[in-house]
């Protein structure tokens, strides 16, 4: 099988992405990339690379993100991607847990919220859905997002002082 991604067929993909989770190579740069492009694929127009700019962008001035802030980033609407938006999250989280980052999307939330950082109900199920599927033990959902909130705006501070270095 070449490792040319974009040759992939979607099921070639899937399976690469699979065969690298049971073999436990979830570290491996051919993984991360095949998140990735599946990730361009499947994203209705949301790019994995502009999601995360703005993410850390956001995290470095320690402040929370709107969902139409990201659809904007890859010049697509929210009407066209408030579908796929969680899944996109769901691969940018599997993302950053394999390169043992926070999870990222903990500052992504709903307009209305961007001031404080409340997650909606439905929203937070999904977050911490996400975090159980990689491993995370929740107890306090509320603690958890505010745990992991804190975590993406240190770890932010961290590379943007590694990257000066």
């Amino acid at each position: 099988m070449s490792t040319d991604l974009q040759e992939q067929t979607d099921q070639q993909l899937k399976n690469l992405i699979e065969n690298h989770r049971r073999q436990g190579a979830v570290q491996a740069d051919l993984y991360l990339a095949a998140l990735a492009e599946f990730d361009r694929r499947k994203g209705k127009g949301l790019e994995f690379q502009k999601s995360f700019d703005v993410i850390q962008a956001a995290a470095r001035e320690r402040r929370f993100v709107s969902y139409k802030e990201l659809a904007d980033a890859s010049g697509t609407t929210w009407n066209r991607v408030h579908l796929t938006m969680g899944q996109h999250l769901g691969r940018l989280v599997e993302y950053a847990e394999r390169r043992d980052w926070p999870m990222l999307s903990a500052i992504v939330v709903n307009k209305p919220n961007v001031k404080s950082g409340k997650m909606e109900p439905d929203t937070l199920q999904g977050f911490v859905a996400a975090a159980r599927e990689l491993g995370h033990e929740v107890t306090d959902e509320s603690a958890f997002l505010r745990e992991q909130q804190e975590r993406v705006f240190e770890w932010a501070t961290l590379e943007a002082a590694d990257a000066e270095a």
